[in-house]
């Protein structure tokens, strides 16, 4: 049986760009909605002005980056006060797809991270 995740090598940004990382692990791995977007757009808690300035969102599961996305809009949430959600489209060919990102995430708490930003 093949490992699924491979040595894709660690993230690194030497683009300097802005990212928001959000942990994924429950909904993506327990399949509670549709897609891997659907399961990464949604429902955060989370600075929204600062969200804004992100180029990019990596969905991460278990350590790895599993989705990158490009962000078009973020807006406050209709069905939950105070959580925030994005538009976007997902970048299926990224570089960063697959690549560990544990040395940066650490054992957090909070299922938000900011790099660069």
């Amino acid at each position: 049986m093949e490992e699924p995740f491979r040595n894709y090598g660690l993230f690194e940004n030497k683009k300097n760009e802005k990212i928001l990382c959000l942990n994924v692990s429950r909904t993506y791995l327990l399949c509670e909605r549709p897609t891997l977007y659907e399961c990464t757009r949604k429902y955060w808690r989370l600075n929204g002005n600062r969200a804004q300035y992100a180029e990019l969102v990596f969905a991460v599961s278990q350590g790895y980056i599993v989705g990158v996305f490009k962000p078009t809009r973020w807006s406050l949430s209709e069905e939950y006060i105070g959580r925030w959600e994005f538009e976007g489209e997902q970048i299926v060919d990224s570089p960063y797809l697959l690549m560990d990102i544990s040395h940066l995430l650490g054992k957090r708490q909070n299922p938000v991270m900011y790099i660069n930003m």
